[in-house]
């Protein structure tokens, strides 16, 4: 029995895909402003007409493979959140838990520093922040604080700080400390664990 070959359909989505993916590891490496046809098409390994056949310009290329970068980061994060739900884990656990799962992007920071700029991508962007608040929730629920004295988009403002921080070159020193004093700000007006 023989493969059938992939379709004309099925091969540019795949070059498509390839093209969205060179685009982010650029961004995660150089920005946004290391973003060319030329230099997205060198990095896909794809000729150089193929990002303008499928992206009518720079704009279109870069909003949508930023949206690739929040819908991956919404299957990540959803299989995180699956993975809390029900637990019942001590604060220091959920810290460390934290702390190993959400490694920081360039491109989430570039994300939003383009949507100050550009308003087609400031809902994309609020969409990124709201999957972590969820995250945020989760853990909240985790450690047994249905009902939270602080925003749980605080704790997602804590690790995009850190995760800046460490994008930067810098360590994620405090961290955990960082998050247990938020964490014990956020159930001390209701007495949780």
């Amino acid at each position: 029995m023989t493969r059938a070959e992939p379709t004309r359909q099925q091969r540019g989505e795949r070059r498509q895909q390839a093209i969205l993916e060179a685009c982010l590891r650029l961004i995660s490496k150089g920005g946004v402003g290391s973003v060319s046809h030329r230099a997205v098409a060198e990095e896909a390994d794809v000729p150089l007409a193929s990002t303008t056949y499928y992206f009518s310009s720079l704009d279109e290329l870069l909003e949508d493979a930023l949206r690739l970068f929040v819908e991956e980061e919404a299957q990540r994060l959803t299989a995180l959140v699956e993975r809390l739900e029900g637990q019942e884990l001590p604060p220091v656990e959920i810290a460390r838990l934290f702390q190993a799962e959400l490694e920081p992007d360039a491109a989430q920071f570039e994300l939003y520093v383009e949507a100050a700029r550009r308003p087609s991508l400031r809902k994309v962007a609020r969409g990124s922040i709201e999957m972590y608040a969820t995250v945020a929730e989760a853990a909240l629920r985790a450690a047994g604080v249905d009902e939270p004295a602080i925003n749980p988009r605080a704790f997602v403002a804590l690790f995009d700080g850190y995760g800046l921080h460490r994008v930067a070159g810098c360590d994620d020193q405090g961290l955990e400390d960082a998050l247990l004093a938020l964490w014990a700000a956020a159930t001390r007006a209701i007495g949780t664990r």
